[in-house]
C-alpha cells in the first residue's frame, strides 16, 4: 500500500474543515433560512418547538381582539381584522401543502404576505407585516399580479 497522495490528503482535511465550519454554522445559528424563532439546529433537523399559532393567537398578538372569520373549514381558518393599523387577513392552516397551495394561488393576484409556520397574514401595508413579524415570526413575501 503506500502513503496517500498529496491530493488525496488536502481532499480529505477540506472536507472536513467544510464540515466542521457547516456543524459550527448551524449550532451557532448562522444557517441562514426562514427566522421561525427556533433555534438554527432544531430548524434543521426538523424539530417543532410547538402547534403552529391559532386565528385567535396571532390576531391578538397582531392588535386584534375580535377577528370576524369569514371561513371555518377543517383544512383553514380565516378571519379580518380592522385595527387602528388597518385591515388584514389571517389565515391559519392544517397542513404546510395546504398553505402553500393557498399562497401559490393568493400570489397571482399579488399582495403583501407574512408567512409562518402553517399561517399567513395578507395586507396592504408591509411595513404593518413588518411590525407584526417582530411580534409573531414568520417572513415577509410580496408578488405583484
Amino acid at each position: 500500500m503506500g502513503r496517500p497522495s498529496l491530493t488525496t490528503h488536502v481532499a480529505v482535511r477540506a472536507t472536513a474543515l467544510l464540515g466542521s465550519a457547516l456543524a459550527l454554522a448551524l449550532v451557532t445559528g448562522c444557517g441562514g433560512g426562514e427566522s421561525s424563532g427556533k433555534p438554527a439546529l432544531a430548524a434543521a433537523i426538523g424539530v417543532n418547538s410547538g402547534p403552529p399559532a391559532t386565528l385567535k393567537q396571532l390576531a391578538t398578538k397582531t392588535g386584534c381582539e375580535k377577528p370576524q372569520v369569514q371561513t371555518d373549514a377543517e383544512e383553514l381558518r380565516q378571519g379580518v381584522c380592522k385595527t387602528d393599523k388597518g385591515q388584514y387577513t389571517v389565515t391559519t392552516f392544517s397542513t404546510d401543502k395546504g398553505k402553500a397551495a393557498w399562497l401559490e394561488e393568493a400570489k397571482k393576484w399579488g399582495g403583501n404576505y407574512l408567512v409562518g409556520t402553517r399561517w399567513v397574514i395578507a395586507g396592504n401595508d408591509p411595513g404593518v407585516l413588518q411590525g407584526f413579524s417582530e411580534k409573531v415570526g414568520g417572513n415577509i413575501e410580496t408578488s405583484a399580479p
